[in-house]
């Protein structure tokens, strides 16, 4: 089984040390945790991938990729190859905007095909998806991120025909994380973030299991 886990922060500073990225890394220790020996989970930070805008070309109706964006057809290949996805998205203006870019394309390349053919199905279709949304404020903005963040991600994945996981009742579409608290910035115009791991890793972990639950099912299908 692969499991691409995106972590969309974008900030140069922040790195490896970003908290999409924290968030990847537990997704990936909870991924390897699970029965499947031979899972594999690749973690992809955006930041790494220098996206380019749509312009509509239409030459990806032909070839099936982007004809000016090689960072996104190297990112598009990942998608397609993995048996499920993790999505971790901050909050910025709201998205940030190698997000937009990448639901623009992935919105406009099923949009063509569409036209062409009603019945078409997306190389994205029913593939699970679970979605992790997060931001700078404490848990009291978790209605802010769910309305702001967290629908509009899964209805824009749903409408590329993926699979949006739930982890229960509370959180039926993904599930959203704030911090613990900001402290004032030590010789630096950055303040520093800390936040309670140990209860994101507790409401991560029925998300987890749903979505490689899915995939499980999935790929044991593709096989049969």
């Amino acid at each position: 089984m692969k499991i691409t886990c995106i972590s969309a922060s974008n900030i140069e500073r922040a790195r490896q040390n970003s908290a999409s990225t924290h968030a990847c890394r537990i997704i990936q220790e909870m991924v390897l945790g699970q029965p499947d020996p031979a899972a594999e989970v690749q973690i992809v930070p955006l930041l790494d991938y220098e996206l380019k805008s749509c312009r509509m070309c239409g030459k990806c109706f032909e070839t099936g990729l982007c004809a000016r964006d090689e960072a996104f057809n190297q990112l598009y290949r990942q998608l397609t190859s993995a048996d499920g996805i993790f999505v971790v998205c901050p909050h910025y203006a709201p998205f940030p905007s190698k997000v937009m870019i990448l639901l623009e394309k992935l919105e406009e390349m099923l949009y063509l095909k569409s036209c062409a053919d009603p019945n078409y199905r997306f190389t994205l279709w029913q593939k699970p998806v679970g979605i992790i949304v997060h931001g700078g404020q404490t848990e009291e903005a978790l209605p802010y991120y769910r309305t702001a963040l967290l629908e509009p991600l899964a209805n824009a994945l749903a409408s590329v025909h993926m699979d949006v996981i739930g982890a229960g009742a509370e959180w039926p579409r993904g599930v959203a994380f704030g911090i613990q608290r900001i402290l004032p910035p030590d010789n630096s115009i950055f303040v520093t973030i800390e936040h309670n791991w140990a209860q994101i890793e507790q409401r991560l972990g029925k998300l987890v299991e749903n979505v490689v639950e899915t995939a499980g099912k999935h790929t044991a299908g593709s096989i049969g």
